[in-house]
């Protein structure tokens, strides 16, 4: 058990629209920016942190409107409305043990939209973080057509970009030793999978809507179910479901997220009946446990059994890609009409912005470590923003 305080920052929408556009200075400026939110959100915390204390990295993608934004409150036990991301939105979340000996800062960053600013994982995902780094893919359960194209292009999004890092790290001496600290994540003896190299949670969110859809069928169920559990168990990542106002499944997702964020024991929780909410982590689960799709007993080829999945899935969920491809086209055309211009003015305008939270934080920081340092002298254990 631990303490969790966090904090917000926002890139501008301004931004978000030149990212798309292709501006070459944009990268650079949202790397400039994420360096100095998540520097200024944590400066009064200096003095509390040793070198034996951790930082960690939280990276959220997925399906837009898929309740990403719900997920990272709820997971910093915030109780805030979640409002529309803009492009990369920061939070943190802090736990320290009871005596206060360990502190671990797991810096929250949250890609808006869907997959058009997919290149903003370069951003946060780095050679230099890579090693403390875990990704976590939001899919929609009440757009059930659209799950599978939502886990697999992000799948394929994160592996291409730590296959990148890999590659800079064996460039030197301290990289290959980080990179040894991902050898479970990028290890298999089983055939059939191919780790993605970083930890990965897959959340099927909203079952409890997906469960109302399904009421004509468990079939649909038990292939969504079948088919999630073996592409999660094919690429080594976890898969939990949640619905809304579930404790039990969303104390579930928040200790599969503790697990790296926080170096907490494994959850050893591993529900698969498809009736109820998936909690299946990473290496518990099996083809034999999984089942194989129509025609493919026994067969532990990748490439098959991934290709005999999606075709089975887009059997009962057929896939839209007109649909698809009219709201990119519509997401980009309304996206271009912003100038370069206004991402300078903006960015001057966040750099003010963040300059004048400092200080917040900053008071903010050192009244706490006030009061901790006076609740350990008392004996007394702190109880504010308790991590359940």
């Amino acid at each position: 058990r631990g303490r969790t305080r966090q904090g917000t920052a926002k890139a501008s929408d301004a931004a978000m629209a030149a990212t798309v556009a292709g501006a070459a200075s944009v990268k650079d400026l949202f790397m400039r920016l994420v360096e100095q939110q998540a520097a200024e959100q944590r400066a009064g915390m200096s003095e509390m942190l040793s070198d034996a204390n951790q930082e960690s990295e939280v990276i959220v993608v997925g399906a837009k409107n898929s309740g990403k934004s719900s997920l990272v409150l709820g997971f910093v036990n915030k109780v805030d409305a979640p409002k529309p991301t803009t492009a990369l939105e920061y939070k943190y979340a802090r736990y320290s043990s009871k005596e206060g000996s360990k502190v671990i800062i797991a810096n929250i960053w949250e890609l808006a939209g869907d997959t058009q600013l997919a290149q903003l994982l370069d951003v946060v995902l780095s050679p230099a973080k890579l090693a403390r780094s875990q990704v976590i893919i939001v899919a929609d359960l009440s757009k059930p057509a659209e799950v599978l194209r939502t886990v697999n292009y992000w799948l394929d999004a994160v592996r291409a970009r730590v296959d990148t890092c890999t590659r800079e790290m064996r460039k030197t001496e301290a990289g290959q030793a980080a990179l040894k600290q991902l050898e479970p994540h990028s290890q298999s003896t089983a055939p059939e999978v191919r780790p993605v190299g970083v930890p990965v949670l897959i959340v099927a969110s909203k079952f409890d809507a997906f469960e109302e859809m399904s009421q004509s069928s468990t079939e649909y169920l038990q292939v969504m179910a079948k088919t999630l559990r073996y592409f999660a168990h094919a690429n080594g990542a976890s898969l939990v479901y949640t619905r809304e106002k579930d404790k039990g499944l969303l104390g579930a997702m928040k200790r599969l997220i503790s697990r790296h964020a926080f170096d907490q024991e494994p959850h050893n929780v591993f529900q698969t009946e498809y009736t109820k909410g998936l909690v299946v982590p990473a290496g518990k689960d099996s083809l034999q446990h999984i089942g194989h799709p129509p025609g493919l007993d026994g067969v532990t080829d990748r490439e098959r059994l991934n290709d005999t999945w999606t075709r089975t899935f887009q059997e009962l969920f057929p896939p839209t890609p007109e649909r698809e491809q009219r709201e990119k086209k519509k997401h980009v055309a309304d996206l271009e009409g912003f100038a370069e211009e206004t991402v300078d003015v903006l960015r001057i305008q966040k750099l003010k912005e963040l300059t004048q939270r400092q200080a917040r934080y900053r008071a903010e920081a050192a009244a706490e470590a006030a009061a901790t340092a006076s609740a350990a002298a008392q004996g007394a254990q702190p109880r504010a923003g308790m991590l359940r």
